[in-house]
């Protein structure tokens, strides 16, 4: 006897819209920023720059990113990438860029605009 026919194929699933990886990201901006509007947490478009103290920290929120400031005394200033979601802390940075789009920051209380950092006793 002859073989059966094969099966017809499945259906391919439509492909996926183009992506404007821009449009993203400033939809996500706007979100991000809508969201710390009621938080009462220091927040602003932008990036600190240098200052590095932890990287990647466990947070994938802004809220979540000031929260982990202002939990560790080292910390200073936070930076949240809105489209990775990555949360790094700053100690003494030497200044703010807002013009970078795809990152909101912020300050913890402890931060005095201008305070010279005081080194730790031994």
């Amino acid at each position: 006897p002859p073989a059966p026919p094969a099966p017809p194929a499945p259906p391919q699933a439509p492909a996926p819209p183009d992506v404007d990886h821009d449009v993203h990201m400033h939809a996500s901006r706007e979100r991000h920023l809508k969201s710390m509007e009621t938080s009462g947490v220091h927040y602003q478009r932008g990036v600190w720059s240098y200052g590095d103290y932890k990287h990647n920290v466990d947070a994938d929120t802004p809220q979540a990113c000031a929260a982990a400031c202002q939990a560790d005394t080292g910390c200073l200033h936070w930076n949240f990438h809105v489209v990775h979601h990555r949360c790094d802390l700053k100690a003494e940075s030497s200044g703010h860029n807002s013009d970078v789009p795809d990152w909101i920051s912020g300050n913890s209380l402890r931060y005095k605009p201008g305070a010279k950092p005081v080194a730790a006793e031994l």
